[in-house]
């Protein structure tokens, strides 16, 4: 794939892990939810990766900080900060041991709340 088209698929398959989030939520599987949301913004970030450097592959890391630090986005100091936030929703929904206090912290209010 050549630049275009790989900032063309992270750009889908980020619309289809937001798209997918938003299912997730409107089921009540808010865990799940939170993960296809940090998922989403991974993906985007990744699309600005592949359009601010000079290789066509982004890291294959999933730290959100790091991969921001690593383009030209120009994020409000409080959003750079969130990246924080979304970073758990990805550790804790992919590993037994953390979900169980993302389950605790995952309730329709605070994804609605991150959700706007």
């Amino acid at each position: 794939m050549n630049k275009s088209e790989q900032i063309n698929y992270w750009l889908r398959s980020g619309n289809e892990s937001w798209d997918a989030a938003i299912v997730l939520m409107h089921a009540g599987k808010f865990v799940e939810s939170l993960f296809f949301f940090c998922l989403s913004i991974q993906k985007y970030i990744k699309a600005n990766w592949v359009l601010d450097n000079i290789d066509q592959y982004p890291p294959r890391i999933h730290d959100l900080q790091s991969l921001y630090s690593q383009t030209d986005l120009e994020l409000a100091p409080e959003l750079v900060d969130f990246l924080d936030t979304v970073n758990r929703w990805n550790i804790e929904g992919r590993y037994p041991d953390y979900r169980f206090s993302l389950h605790k912290l995952a309730t329709e209010k605070y994804v609605d709340h991150h959700y706007q």
